[in-house]
């Protein structure tokens, strides 16, 4: 009985000796940002420093956060204690950069799904993910489908109807040409020698380019026709070989452009997607749907596309990518070590993981700067695009 007695009065204790409610959010984005703190202090050489760091993350905050995590998901729990012992030994040992930062990699891919547990997905962060994931095919499939109608239409007109079918064998090779593209750069990107961070950061830095490029290329008006001109010019020295190879060439090169921009749209997505990638694919799924339906109006009714409705719609969708893109890149980069991070927590509203990630909206100086610009960067640009449109209408409403 006194031995019961003890050992209640040592429970009780220790239950008021317990700290007060725990902010598991930020105790798991602590320790994300000392587990990249300690690959910095490694790479510098201050090996011992960086052993520390990584000790704290879990030692000192990943630790407070377990509780709760563990009721919700405790194997995801068991496999990051394993995760952060390996950092750890990995750097006691003396590892190689490369490998502690493929560890730290695991490390954050398990943070960012143990922070959605805690917070939920809600269902912003799957819709942003969905809308992505049909956006980026469904604009790239109907220029696809838009630039073989243009070359089947000029086969037509020039009494070429035989050389047809290498239209359709030259767009299913870019077909089974952009799947191989895909799983290729998903496996290179897993082997690569340097940072996922940095592999991240330069996709992003890629893709706001082309998305960029992308954007004010969908607002030309007359663009489709010179697009259809040059289509024509390439298909008619095609056309002077009759040879079904070099239709079928002209029209694989054509499409593959599509697809490899679609591969590197959807490596960039699929990064900020994370715990609610499955969205993402779910979007894709739509989209496909969708282009059946296009190509069945465009390749077997015979009817016009409204694109120039489409059009605007795209564009503003396009412009939000490359902002979020460019957000994610300068917070990869950061993260990578290769710019500097003033933390704004506790100054500004702080998102939701999954919604941070696919909106690019960190809580730093430098990435929400990036974003500013470059919404800046597009409203100075459709400005002078327009004044420039509306220059050319005056001068030919006077001729």
């Amino acid at each position: 009985m006194r031995r019961f007695l003890i050992l209640l009065l040592a429970l009780l204790g220790v239950a008021f000796a317990a700290p007060g409610p725990v902010d598991v959010t930020a105790e798991l984005r602590t320790a994300h940002d000392l587990v990249v703190r300690s690959l910095r202090e490694y790479a510098a050489g201050q090996r011992e420093d960086a052993f520390r760091t990584a000790r704290a993350a879990y030692l000192d905050h990943f630790e407070y956060a377990e509780p709760p995590l563990r009721v919700l998901n405790p194997d995801l729990i068991l496999e990051m204690e394993y995760r952060f012992a390996d950092l750890r030994n990995g750097m006691k040992s003396g590892a190689s950069l490369s490998e502690l930062r493929a560890v730290a990699g695991d490390i954050d891919d398990s943070l960012r799904k143990a922070e959605s547990i805690v917070n939920g997905t809600g269902v912003l962060a799957p819709t942003l993910a969905a809308t992505g994931g049909f956006t980026i095919l469904f604009r790239e499939g109907l220029e696809a489908a838009l630039l073989m109608a243009a070359i089947l239409a000029y086969l037509a007109s020039t009494r070429h109807d035989r050389l047809r079918g290498g239209v359709w064998w030259g767009a299913g090779a870019a077909l089974v040409a952009t799947a191989v593209t895909w799983f290729a750069a998903t496996y290179l990107l897993s082997i690569a020698p340097i940072s996922r961070e940095l592999i991240s950061a330069i996709t992003s830095v890629i893709a706001v380019v082309i998305l960029f490029y992308l954007s004010f290329w969908m607002l030309q008006q007359g663009d489709r026709k010179r697009s259809a001109e040059f289509m024509r010019a390439r298909v008619s020295q095609a056309v002077q070989s009759g040879s079904l190879g070099a239709v079928a060439l002209v029209t694989f090169t054509t499409i593959y452009r599509e697809g490899f921009e679609t591969v590197l749209f959807y490596q960039a997505l699929a990064v900020a997607s994370g715990p609610v990638l499955g969205y993402m694919y779910l979007g894709i799924a739509l989209a496909a749907l969708a282009l059946v339906a296009v190509f069945a109006v465009i390749f077997r009714l015979g009817r016009r596309v409204p694109t120039q409705r489409l059009f605007p719609a795209l564009v503003t969708v396009t412009a939000l990518f490359a902002v979020a893109f460019v957000g994610n890149g300068v917070r990869a980069f950061q993260e990578a070590g290769w710019l500097p991070v003033t933390n704004l927590y506790g100054r500004v509203p702080t998102l939701d993981p999954n919604v941070a990630a696919l909106t690019g909206l960190h809580p730093t100086v430098e990435t929400l700067a990036a974003q500013g610009l470059m919404v800046l960067v597009y409203v100075v640009g459709f400005v002078l695009f327009r004044a420039r449109g509306q220059r050319h209408s005056r001068r030919g409403a006077s001729v």
